[in-house]
């Protein structure tokens, strides 16, 4: 072959490196905004520069001080999480409270922040499919109020409040699992990470036998006991944390190359 003959054979086309914003319509489209519910605020929380290459990524829970301290320190070009960045409207970003001081150090250190919430708890394969596949519950079915699918709602082997309630506990490794109405036999289970109060009425309007969470409070918790749902409550953190292995698998799927890192966020230790 001619050295011109050579020249002229195709080359493969060079691959675009993955970048902040083309990550972000990635994971955009995997877990669409059009899951979140309407209250919520997430997506691309600070494209701090939307053309840098990433190599490295964060995924945890929070987007905590510790966790951008660690990602300024160890060259992670993003960090997804799930829980928001930017929950509620901020007036300046001065470096006078923490979540500007955040903020500011992202922008320097040119570390994106993208988040995806309520989205991420009703997609296939999210949170709470996570939280049930972790828990050993199958065949759960979207659940919640109208237009909140959030939840997950299946039937089980028959047990009781205090057994469902000490499995909870083994398998998401919780230092702690509160449960009411214990000797309840329990047949059919609402599964919602993090907090679920909202899902109380749909549960019990639902004929559910048990709803397993993260945090309720103290006077819903009374309320629903008293109406005969089982709550069993193992932690904000302990029910949501395993959808960080989704987070994970989603960006590898996306580029192999990239370097994926899960960070522990939980700043609420039991002593």
């Amino acid at each position: 072959m001619t050295e011109t003959a050579e020249a002229n054979v195709a080359q493969p086309a060079l691959q675009k490196p993955v970048t902040a914003k083309t990550l972000y319509r990635y994971l955009d489209r995997a877990f669409p905004a059009s899951l979140s519910c309407r209250w919520d605020n997430d997506g691309a929380m600070c494209l701090s520069d939307p053309d840098r290459e990433i190599r490295r990524v964060l995924v945890t829970l929070d987007i905590t001080a510790d966790a951008v301290d660690y990602a300024a320190k160890n060259a992670i070009d993003a960090i997804v999480s799930h829980h928001p960045l930017i929950f509620t409207p901020m007036r300046s970003i001065n470096g006078c409270d923490a979540k500007s001081r955040i903020i500011t150090k992202l922008m320097r250190s040119g570390i994106s922040a993208l988040s995806f919430h309520t989205r991420l708890d009703a997609v296939a394969g999210g949170v709470n499919d996570c939280l049930c596949e972790k828990l050993g519950i199958a065949d759960a079915r979207p659940f919640g109020p109208e237009g909140e699918s959030l939840g997950r709602i299946a039937q089980i082997a028959p047990t009781s409040g205090r057994e469902l309630a000490a499995m909870v506990k083994e398998r998401l490794e919780a230092d702690a699992v509160f449960v009411t109405c214990e000797s309840k036999k329990i047949e059919k289970v609402v599964v919602v990470g993090g907090a679920g109060k909202d899902l109380i009425d749909a549960a019990i309007d639902a004929f559910a036998d048990a709803l397993i969470t993260g945090e309720v409070s103290y006077n819903a918790a009374l309320d629903a006991a008293d109406s005969g749902l089982c709550l069993i409550m193992a932690g904000h953190f302990q029910t949501e944390n395993p959808v960080l292995q989704e987070l994970e698998r989603q960006i590898r799927a996306f580029d192999p190359a990239i370097v994926v890192e899960r960070f522990h966020s939980n700043l609420i230790k039991q002593i």
